[in-house]
């Protein structure tokens, strides 16, 4: 029971016990005021009729006697008038029952009347001739009383109610500090730290708000400083402090997570770049002069990568550079890399000399089977490729590709905007299903189950790995998005678990995506409330805006929201503050070193640490053996998907 209701509990009884004891008073006054007015009034008439039959008496006129008496009695005031003589023996005797009209028996027995009643001697001078006795009816008192009792019910309900409803408001009034308060607590649950302000006037709880508001900026300064320090050495770890870039670890990690992903696509191309000597040009101009040259050549890759969504590029050392680009052609490979070195020729710096310029590409077409089946390690071939193109004295770029494997890895650009776009207009898709678990007291459970989509066009099937990255090249994202979501909720029997649901940052640029999001929501709000919608972890830094505005339309319908591929960028620890998050997928380039790698297992325990006190649940991408499962519990992770816990299927586990 709140603090209000026992306020307004204990002051109505206390009211009540008053009132109902006024009441009380009231009415057993008004008894005795009434039952000595019936004792003085039959007193009196006893003593007027006393003096009026005192003639007819002399005379023995007992006809005259009983005349007069009955005037009286008829009235129906008195319950009896008797004239009896000096003996006692009665003369004249009027009587009637004791009828109490419109008065509930359970009245007169709870307040018993006496009947009073008076006497006056009968004489003519100085001869005493008989008595009269005159007994009231208490009738009359018990109306009297009745109506009374009823006014003062009536009065004491009316005072009650008002009293009730105004104590009611004015503890609302009183305790609304109380509320803020509340309010306070529950944003703080939430990640946000908001100050009470105006300050209560009572000074009680005035005292409560100002403890509650130090508390907060004590909180929210040791949350920031927490969230601050985890990003800070993340970035030290992942990072080139130079230029902004993958250093050759974090490079060398996501590569080999993205290689034995189940999830994405086959082809790509790798580049191993010398873009001059630094330790001549740090010996010739400055050190300083040696960063700024570092970061030219940072900001001209990041500026052409920027149209080849998923690729990775690093600064391993020296003015030596990494790139990665999957779901790519070949031709469109050695166009970048063509590319890549011309605009590396042009760039315009203040060193004066002009600094040799060495690309080694190598592109395969099926990464996992070509480098696991031919036991090739892809850096070493691209390190080839990079001796070859030393070869050039002044300068050179060198391509070669491993052994083409499956017609679908070869297909154009063009082709695959006629395959996507074919598929669009016939919703062909088709859906698997990938267990999420989540661990409680240390046994896996059914979290939900995250829908992978599939292609099934001219006979042929085209996993999201194959498809989804030319797509997003393509700009078609948005509009297979949407149709995913419309297929998802068209369905005329959906699974009765969660199901969780990818979106692309592209999607969520979209004019309209969102809206068109929000009117499913809201058209089925049951299936609504069971969708767990994910983002890339990194969406925040190119729609931050729409990103926000997404998340305050899934929680309006009660559906959850998660990010995946966490751990992958920087600064990402302040989103479980800024966003109503419930779910976290640590990226799976963690989750493969994480059996021996100390700082991969800093990373994890410091994540699950903030998250719980963030109220986010914390999951693993891409667990694929027992070593690492059992590695994630020992830190405290509390759920996760991958090939050793679960692998896709046709249709939904049902926990």
């Amino acid at each position: 029971m709140t603090l209000q209701r026992r306020l307004i509990l204990a002051i109505s009884l206390l009211l009540a016990c008053l009132l109902i004891a006024n009441m009380v008073v009231t009415v057993y006054n008004a008894r005795q005021n009434i039952y000595q007015q019936l004792e003085v009034h039959a007193q009196d008439t006893a003593t007027s009729l006393g003096f009026s039959i005192s003639q007819a008496a002399l005379a023995k006129d007992v006809v005259q006697v009983s005349s007069m008496i009955d005037v009286i009695f008829d009235r129906g005031y008195y319950r009896s008038i008797v004239y009896s003589d000096l003996d006692g023996a009665d003369i004249v005797r009027r009587e009637q029952p004791i009828l109490v009209e419109r008065v509930p028996t359970w009245f007169t027995r709870l307040l018993p009347l006496a009947e009073p009643s008076g006497s006056s001697g009968v004489s003519s001078g100085w001869f005493q001739l008989g008595e009269v006795t005159v007994t009231s009816h208490p009738g009359f008192a018990y109306r009297d009383l009745w109506r009374s009792f009823k006014e003062q019910l009536w009065l004491f309900l009316f005072t009650i109610v008002l009293c009730y409803g105004l104590l009611g408001l004015g503890l609302q009034v009183i305790l609304r500090p109380l509320k803020k308060v509340e309010r306070q607590a529950e944003a703080i649950c939430r990640r946000e730290f908001h100050e009470q302000d105006p300050l209560p006037s009572i000074p009680e709880l005035r005292s409560v708000a100002l403890a509650m508001n130090r508390m907060v900026a004590k909180l929210k300064i040791m949350f920031g400083h927490q969230v601050e320090l985890n990003d800070r050495l993340h970035q030290q770890l992942r990072t080139d402090d130079v230029t902004g870039l993958s250093n050759r670890r974090d490079f060398d990690e996501r590569l080999q997570a993205y290689m034995s992903s189940e999830r994405t696509s086959d082809a790509g191309a790798l580049m191993l770049m010398q873009v001059g000597d630094l330790q001549l040009i740090n010996r010739s101009n400055g050190r300083e002069e040696g960063d700024d040259y570092l970061k030219v050549i940072a900001d001209c890759l990041m500026g052409i990568l920027k149209n080849y969504p998923g690729s990775l590029c690093s600064r391993h050392s020296g003015a030596d550079f990494a790139v990665f680009i999957p779901a790519i052609t070949s031709e469109e490979s050695r166009q970048l890399m063509e590319q890549l070195y011309a605009d590396l020729q042009a760039l315009e710096w203040s060193g004066e000399n002009i600094q040799p310029i060495y690309i080694g590409v190598v592109y395969a077409a099926d990464l996992n089977q070509q480098v696991q089946e031919q036991k090739l390690h892809l850096l070493t071939v691209a390190d080839a490729s990079l001796n070859q193109a030393r070869n050039e004295q002044q300068g050179g770029c060198h391509w070669q590709s491993l052994a083409q494997v499956t017609e679908q890895s070869v297909m154009t650009a063009s082709e695959w905007s006629e395959l996507i776009g074919g598929a669009l207009e016939q919703r062909a898709f088709s859906f698997r299903y990938q267990p999420v678990w989540q661990l409680v007291h240390q046994q896996k459970r059914l979290l939900f189950n995250e829908v992978l989509t599939h292609l099934t066009l001219k006979d042929s099937d085209y996993a999201a790995s194959l498809f989804m990255p030319m797509a997003m090249r393509l700009q078609l994202m948005p509009a297979f998005d949407r149709q995913v979501i419309e297929t998802i909720f068209s369905q005329e029997t959906v699974f009765q678990g969660q199901l969780c649901v990818n979106i692309s940052t592209a999607s969520l640029e979209d004019e309209g995506f969102i809206q068109a999001v929000e009117q499913q929501l809201e058209s089925n709000p049951m299936l609504a409330s069971r969708l767990v919608f994910e983002l890339a972890a990194n969406s925040l830094s190119f729609a931050e805006h729409a990103v926000r505005e997404f998340a305050a339309v899934v929680k309006r319908f009660n559906a959850k929201l998660s990010l995946h591929h966490f751990g992958r960028g920087t600064a990402e620890f302040a989103y479980m503050q800024s966003l109503p998050l419930d779910y976290l997928k640590i990226d799976r380039c963690f989750i493969q070193t994480i059996v021996d790698d100390v700082d991969a297992q800093f990373f994890v325990r410091s994540l699950v640490t903030i998250a719980q006190g963030c109220e986010v649940m914390v999951l693993a991408e891409g667990v694929e053996t027992e070593d690492q499962w059992q590695q994630l519990i020992k830190l405290g992770i509390q759920g996760g998907q991958g090939y050793w816990l679960g692998r896709p299927q046709e249709g939904p586990i049902i926990a």
